[in-house]
């Protein structure tokens, strides 16, 4: 039986190629790292497949359907039932076929730009991968996982300016909400940490982190790390040329780093910026839920 998507030719191309996923806290450079990525001409990475919303539902959709199941086999068919419940191991196979096809997307894209021949790496970045590794570990085996992480607190001003790019933090009528959600996006920040190091930890060799500071610092540095331990060309015209097509004045129509646009997705492209929106109530806040994980990480703390 022919598969209904190109998941069924993809999976002999991944004979041949290798998978990852791009995953971090939101507003921690995983777009910029995604397009990084895409520009090198052995690596292929989408945008965003949001397929961790299907692994959420899919859990209490399968949960109904086996008491669905299990009643009605125990009324009509008892001993002569033929289907049994479905388990985890279904759940992650669907999953896994769900992310065959929507590489299948970027398999496409990739032969577009005249990379078929050359590839070497296809994966999807999504910020979502980091609420459950485990799963995503055991949905994709052999996968590798590229993580970002910047400070928690320019995460946190970048994802406000985000979501509200008119609204300035401290003003008297939207400081009670800025300060209200500190410590919730503290306790993620911290958390996903926590998941990233265990995660390096129990693969070692296939989990690779960059820091968005030191992105900015030396964006061809970092490169070169990354895809040596990929084993992809690093010559210096290849690295140049990736970088240039991402720097962030490419990237935001001209502005140079510091030049603010609150309404673009790339609005300042500089660290550190949490201390212009930040005061000691806030900075306390923050500190006193991730205050050593950000010591752990480098970070002023």
């Amino acid at each position: 039986m022919k598969l209904l998507s190109g998941a069924g030719e993809l999976r002999s191309l991944l004979n041949e190629v290798g998978v990852f996923v791009v995953t971090g806290v939101t507003k921690s450079g995983t777009t910029w790292l995604q397009r990084l990525l895409n520009s090198h001409p052995e690596v292929a990475c989408g945008g965003e497949s949001k397929l961790n919303v299907l692994l959420t539902h899919l859990t209490p959709a399968i949960r109904e359907y086996n008491t669905v199941l299990t009643k009605t086999n125990q009324k009509i068919y008892k001993e002569q039932a033929v289907y049994d419940p479905l388990g985890r191991e279904q759940l992650l196979a669907a999953m896994q076929y769900f992310f065959l096809d929507r590489l299948s997307a970027v398999q496409t894209g990739a032969a577009a730009a005249g990379k078929a021949d050359a590839l070497r790496w296809i994966g999807d970045k999504d910020p979502d991968y980091k609420r459950d590794l485990v799963s995503w570990r055991a949905i994709l085996p052999e996968a590798r996982i590229i993580s970002t992480i910047r400070d928690g607190r320019d995460c946190y001003v970048s994802l406000w300016f985000h979501l509200y790019p008119e609204r300035e933090p401290l003003a008297a009528e939207n400081r009670a909400d800025f300060l209200g959600r500190i410590k919730g996006h503290a306790a993620t920040w911290r958390d996903t940490a926590a998941k990233f190091q265990k995660d390096a930890a129990d693969y070692p060799g296939r989990h690779f982190s960059l820091q968005y500071e030191r992105m900015l610092e030396d964006t061809a540095r970092e490169m070169t790390a990354l895809f040596d331990w990929l084993g992809c060309d690093t010559s210096e015209a290849t690295i140049a040329e990736v970088v240039r097509r991402n720097s962030f004045q490419a990237l935001s129509g001209g502005r140079n780093p510091g030049e603010t646009d609150a309404k673009s997705f790339l609005r300042k492209g500089i660290a550190g910026d949490w201390k212009n929106h930040f005061d000691e109530e806030c900075d306390t806040l923050y500190r006193d839920v991730a205050g050593e994980a950000l010591a752990a990480a480098g970070y002023e703390a």
